[in-house]
């Protein structure tokens, strides 16, 4: 067991400039952080969110069992990790256009790579525009209003669902999300599923990765993961023994054909986990045995890296989960606040969800919101607008926001066109479109090869890595 004190639980170093009043850091757009300068500030700090108190023998799992399930079988293809080498054009063995909805979802099998021939296996996700954890929640992005009204319209799809009570419960605050993760916690007990599968263990480092179509943004940047891996085994726990890093290869293409899937990302997705989980197994990078998760529950996956002791946040990409998941896994490990949590779920969200109608009123307003904003938006123009009204963001519902008059002339200040998105990416998707025009004259002419040629050509005009 691994004993926390006050000044750890607040250790953590974030890779992006410091979050004004509006959650944005400065800049609204996507940005790269250079490997010199996350080093510089490595020199001093340890990246991650450690909890906040003594993790319990009890709660947790017996290190050796969880280390067995995901262990290599001796002998196996697995036995030495990740020294083994990527496939040259890998394949994707699951592969699917786009995200399960929670119910269906909700018995899928959590995937495992325990070394490079078994990347392959991980899930891929070739559009994600239905449950955006992150970006609902935090009322950040592109669309999180259509994003919130989508899970309220498919009810066989959502009811239930860590974000179906949030937005059932109608407020802002903290402390409704913190509670909808613990009720969500409390149902995977109540049916049973083994505490390995719901968090890491106390000599178990957890990292979630977002990768895929951020990927780009870490070409150069994620061996700092590594060192921080190093730096916090060496002061918060040297008894850990394991890695396990959570990341789900999932595009989030819009309507827009902005993040689409490419097989360049892809393979460069894969590359970067091998990196990081082959470098973790030596001596100089933390001695781990490595295990990368990968499932298409997005509850699921939350709540254990929420409930992890030993959770390391990497904001190489900073990402509105990453925010979701720091003020949950503090308050998760203070007794007093998850009991607080608890009763406030059962006590307060509980009765909402059976409300007559409630569903219905709520998603009525998404509705006329989803209307008055389109997509071509800054991505924190709820936080700037409340900002400009002298309003508290956490205190502003979306009855509230229904109630603003003259929303063309809200929306106005805020509208940027294609300038919503950051350059690489634009620059990316013009560069498909370029391809795929030059591709329709010998598609015309009957000579058009295979599918997969049409995708390497597009591919090959990307620049993996020159995002500025």
């Amino acid at each position: 067991m691994v004993a926390a004190t006050p000044a750890a639980s607040e250790t953590r170093l974030l890779l992006s400039p410091p979050e004004d009043a509006t959650g944005t850091g400065g800049d609204t757009r996507a940005r790269r952080v250079t490997r010199g300068a996350l080093r510089a500030v490595l020199g001093s700090l340890v990246l991650g969110v450690v909890a906040a108190a003594t993790f319990s023998g009890s709660r947790g799992v017996a290190s050796d069992a969880f280390a067995t399930r995901l262990g290599a079988e001796p002998g196996g293809t697995c036995a030495f990790g990740f020294v083994d080498d990527l496939p040259e054009t890998p394949v994707a063995s699951t592969f699917l256009r786009a995200m399960p909805t929670l119910r269906e979802s909700v018995e899928a099998p959590s995937h495992y790579a325990r070394c490079a021939d078994e990347l392959t296996g991980l899930p891929v996700v070739t559009s994600n525009d239905a449950y955006r954890l992150g970006n609902a929640v935090e009322r950040q992005g592109v669309g999180w209003i259509g994003a919130r009204r989508l899970v309220l319209d498919d009810e066989m799809g959502y009811e239930g669902s860590i974000l179906y009570n949030y937005l059932m419960n109608e407020s802002e605050e903290q402390r409704s999300f913190v509670s909808c993760v613990v009720g969500h916690k409390k149902k995977l007990e109540a049916k049973g599923v083994p505490l390995d599968r719901l968090h890491g263990d106390d000599k178990t480092i957890v990292i979630p990765l977002r990768l895929s179509d951020k990927v780009r943004f870490m070409v150069e940047d994620y061996p700092v993961i590594n060192t921080a891996v190093v730096e916090y085994k060496k002061k918060y726990c040297p008894q850990c023994t394991d890695l396990v890093i959570m990341t789900l290869l999932v595009w989030g293409e819009d309507k827009n054909h902005m993040f689409a899937y490419n097989d360049e990302e892809y393979k460069q997705s894969l590359t970067v986990l091998r990196s990081i989980a082959k470098r973790a197994q030596t001596a100089e990078g933390g001695n781990l045995r490595v295990t990368i998760r990968s499932t298409l529950n997005a509850d699921d996956d939350f709540v254990y890296s929420a409930y992890s002791p030993h959770l390391v946040l990497p904001l190489v990409t900073p990402s509105s989960w990453h925010q979701l998941l720091t003020y949950s896994n503090r308050a998760v490990f203070d007794r007093e606040r998850e009991l607080a949590a608890e009763r406030y779920f059962d006590q307060v969200i509980q009765p909402k969800l059976s409300m007559p109608g409630r569903r219905q009123r709520l998603l009525n307003v998404y509705r006329r919101l989803e209307a008055q904003v389109p997509d071509d938006v800054l991505v924190n123009w709820f936080q700037l607008e409340v900002k400009r009204r002298g309003l508290d963001e956490h205190g502003v519902t979306v009855t509230d926001m229904d109630k603003w008059a003259d929303w063309s002339a809200i929306i106005a200040l805020y509208e940027v066109g294609m300038g919503a998105y950051d350059g690489a990416v634009r620059s990316i998707a013009h560069s498909r479109e370029r391809a795929a025009e030059r591709r329709a004259p010998e598609a015309e002419g009957g000579d058009r090869g295979s599918a997969d040629a049409g995708e390497a050509e597009a591919n090959a005009e990307d620049v993996p890595g020159e995002a500025s």
